[in-house]
């Protein structure tokens, strides 16, 4: 990795520090003091902790940009293998809450689709640049 990049992954950091914290804020608030509030009082707190996500795409974007070939080749990967297991897990986990094997309801699975998919472009990221050391 080079120097340049280190500042972004660091913003890369503190941003989902930021959605994590927002995403508590905002369940506190509507679960407590705005409970009753005006619809477009929650639908805009609700929507508070897409905010740092949109700026975590950019950075995330901006470091891919910068990237030489290698590492485009790296992140394209990552995200790949990232796209796939979201895929291939939401499918396993659709069929078994068809069957009612598994009760998760779908706005509840729904909400974990980008923190998951993060994350395995995370992992998945960390192993494909392990792979061409």
């Amino acid at each position: 990795m080079t120097a340049a990049l280190r500042p972004s992954l660091r913003d890369c950091l503190l941003v989902a520090l930021v959605y994590v914290a927002t995403v508590w804020a905002s369940v506190w608030l509507l679960r407590h003091p705005l409970v009753g509030a005006a619809t477009w009082l929650r639908t805009l707190i609700v929507l508070v902790p897409v905010l740092p996500m949109v700026v975590a795409i950019r950075t995330v974007v901006k470091i891919v940009l910068a990237g030489d070939e290698l590492q485009r080749r790296i992140d394209l990967e990552a995200i790949a293998m990232a796209a796939l297991a979201v895929g291939i897990g939401s499918l396993t986990l659709s069929l078994l809450m068809v069957v009612k094997v598994v009760d998760i309801s779908g706005r509840t699975a729904l909400v974990w689709v980008l923190p998951v998919l993060w994350v395995g472009y995370s992992l998945a990221r960390l192993w494909a640049a392990r792979r061409y050391r």
